[in-house]
């Protein structure tokens, strides 16, 4: 039951950022490493500032989907002299050289980078299918 909630939930956010007519306000930068000896494909995200409770990520046939919000946490007034962070909604796909195995799938945010380990799966991509991947948000002591 909670799988098909979140399941709607994803699209629902996936289906209202795509039908809006401006575009994401900043795409996030991202490395992907394909190892096929391991299995595995890992995907490291800079996400520093966003909103944990607002990331969603998820597979869409052959894309990796992450959908967020990083929001400005500036209180400071004045003339702005040098402004470089991007904030607001992003989404940022990646495509996926092989078919992944969704339900062993794990994303943990942590330290400002997100992190996803995609096993690889043992089958074909399969046509229209979304899943959410579950994520664990890693709160360090100070």
């Amino acid at each position: 039951m909670r799988h098909d909630h979140l399941t709607a939930d994803f699209d629902r956010l996936c289906a209202e950022l795509v039908s809006r007519t401006r575009h994401a306000r900043f795409d996030p930068n991202a490395d992907v490493y394909a190892d096929e000896d391991a299995g595995r494909i890992v995907v490291h995200v800079e996400l520093a500032g966003a909103d944990a409770e607002q990331l969603r990520v998820g597979v869409e046939e052959r894309n990796l989907i992450i959908l967020g919000t990083r929001v400005n946490r500036t209180d400071a007034t004045g003339d702005i002299h040098q402004k470089e962070i991007q904030y607001g909604e992003f989404i940022k796909r990646i495509h996926l050289p092989w078919p992944v195995d969704e339900a062993s799938a794990a994303a943990v945010y942590r330290d400002g980078i997100l992190t996803i380990t995609l096993p690889v799966a043992g089958h074909e991509f399969f046509p229209t299918r979304r899943t959410e991947i579950r994520m664990t948000v890693k709160r360090i002591p100070v």
